[in-house]
């Protein structure tokens, strides 16, 4: 249990979402609320001790901030601001399920955001 949230933690931080606020903060936002309701359906199915959820509860916090200040640097305009927004839309779609494995995580719309930012450089 801990490798899944450890593992989906690792995605979601390493992401290359570096772009805006408002929608941008409001889809990692929603992305860092599903993985925290999967990180916690998860606790309850392996019925843990209070005190590792209490543990969880921190981690995941870190989680959603280090999301949240990742994607405060491109501005609306910027070419990869709607990809990116996808991308994080694809992934707060998945089930729980699917975002046990870093492959479940890879979306079509994070392929095509990942290939656009490549071909941009990354920001400037």
């Amino acid at each position: 249990m801990r490798t899944w949230i450890t593992g989906v933690m690792a995605l979601a931080i390493s992401c290359p979402l570096q772009v805006a606020a408002d929608d941008i903060s409001s889809a990692a936002s929603g992305l860092c609320e599903k993985v925290r309701s999967c990180a916690m359906e998860q606790v309850a199915n392996e019925n843990l001790t209070p005190e590792l959820r209490q543990m969880m509860e921190p981690m995941l916090d870190t989680m959603c901030d280090t999301m949240q200040e990742k994607v405060q640097q491109v501005p609306v305009g910027h070419p990869l601001y709607q990809p990116a927004i996808a991308c994080i839309r694809s992934m707060e779609a998945l089930s729980c399920d699917a975002m046990q494995s870093p492959e479940g995580m890879q979306t079509p719309e994070c392929d095509a955001y990942e290939k656009l930012a490549k071909e941009h450089g990354g920001l400037e």
